[in-house]
């Protein structure tokens, strides 16, 4: 499943509201688009968190505003509350509400599913760049933010 994936590995927010909305400012969005898709992804973790491994959170939702799938990757060193418990690894993604859309997301998921059930969750975990972690999670890397500031 070679999808494109972006990432910000130096997440420094200290809330998942903030951690989410640095996300989503990888894609280049317009402002509406991206205030509208958080208010999904936050009511979507708010009625159930999706924290899927000690330390590792991926917070979904589809959304009509999207035509491809939008996936992006984030690190934060001290941890982000999700609630109770802390995160460093954030997979977030958006699906396209279509069709396939509902097929396509489970397939998704269980990918992720997958990969994380063995080692994968581990490796992720320990990955020292963006690029170590779209290639344990079989991604391909787009864009990655660094220790840089969005201007």
């Amino acid at each position: 499943m070679k999808r494109p994936i972006f990432s910000n590995w130096s997440i420094t927010s200290v809330n998942r509201k903030a951690a989410l909305a640095d996300l989503l400012k990888l894609f280049s969005f317009q402002k509406t688009t991206e205030e509208l898709l958080l208010t999904a992804l936050e009511t979507r973790e708010q009625a159930e968190p999706t924290i899927v491994h000690n330390g590792i959170a991926m917070p979904h939702c589809r959304s009509i505003l999207v035509d491809d799938f939008m996936i992006a990757i984030g690190k934060s060193e001290k941890g982000i509350p999700w609630p109770r418990k802390k995160v460093k690894v954030i997979i977030l993604f958006i699906t396209p509400v279509k069709p396939s859309g509902p097929e396509e997301h489970m397939k998704l998921i269980k990918h992720l599913a997958k990969l994380l059930r063995t080692d994968g969750a581990e490796k992720l975990l320990s990955a020292d760049s963006p690029v170590e972690a779209a290639s344990i999670l079989q991604f391909t890397l787009q864009g990655s933010k660094q220790n840089e500031q969005r201007p």
